[in-house]
């Protein structure tokens, strides 16, 4: 018996890491589960485009987003997290024109206020102090309520972003990708999303970028 304890402990020690890199790639704890979202939006549309002449309409604005996320497990650590946020997102600019040689500025900004669903896939990697997952997939935005406020010469007015003879298609899809950390059933991600449809109705075009810091609770 004596000369086979050193052998049982040169194969716990081989078995060990092995045991410990099956852990981080393929968790056999793994199970699907309901998360809470709360982010930071940060909106970054392209300039708006018309032929080879570009203007710097909007710039970047900061909203929120609220939600939920399921999280199906598929493969080893490879997941499926589809989703679905409230968000209100904001953008503003300003222009300088001339009224009979005297400068006049205008201050605008717009508003909206709707839902959007993440489709995700992802993969994580599991270690002792916590977890650490990369992700990509579409990102459905589907505005309900949108608003055009402007000032001109301290006189202000707002119009509809949607609908007949505005200026701004309705649907939206993003493409997304990011990382995020976990501790326990707490999370934090952070996201960048491209858009992928032109926002802006006519000959010109527009694209909506964002940024996302994402603090969250799985159940």
């Amino acid at each position: 018996m004596k000369h086979l304890f050193p052998f049982a402990l040169l194969l716990g020690l081989v078995a060990s890491p092995v045991a410990a890199a099956q852990d981080i790639f393929d968790n056999p704890d793994n199970a699907p589960y309901l998360g809470a979202r709360l982010s930071l939006d940060i909106t970054c549309p392209t300039d708006l485009k018309t032929g080879d002449f570009k203007i710097d309409l909007y710039n970047p604005g900061a909203g929120f987003e609220a939600g939920i996320i399921y999280n199906i497990p598929l493969w080893k650590n490879l997941y499926f997290e589809p989703g679905l946020n409230l968000f209100y997102s904001t953008m503003k600019g300003s222009i300088t024109t001339m009224d009979e040689y005297v400068p006049m500025e205008t201050h605008y900004s717009a508003r909206r206020f709707g839902f959007r669903v993440p489709l995700r896939a992802g993969y994580r990697f599991d270690f002792d102090f916590g977890s650490i997952s990369v992700f990509t997939g579409p990102r459905l935005g589907i505005p309900l309520v949108g608003r055009s406020h402007y000032t001109i010469d301290k006189e202000s007015d707002s119009s509809n972003l949607y609908g007949d003879g505005a200026s701004f298609h309705r649907l939206d899809i993003g493409w997304q990708f990011g990382a995020g950390f976990s501790y326990g059933n707490w999370i934090f991600e952070i996201s960048g999303t491209a858009g992928m449809l032109d926002m802006y109705k006519g000959p010109s075009s527009m694209h909506d970028n964002g940024v996302d810091l994402t603090f969250g609770y799985n159940f």
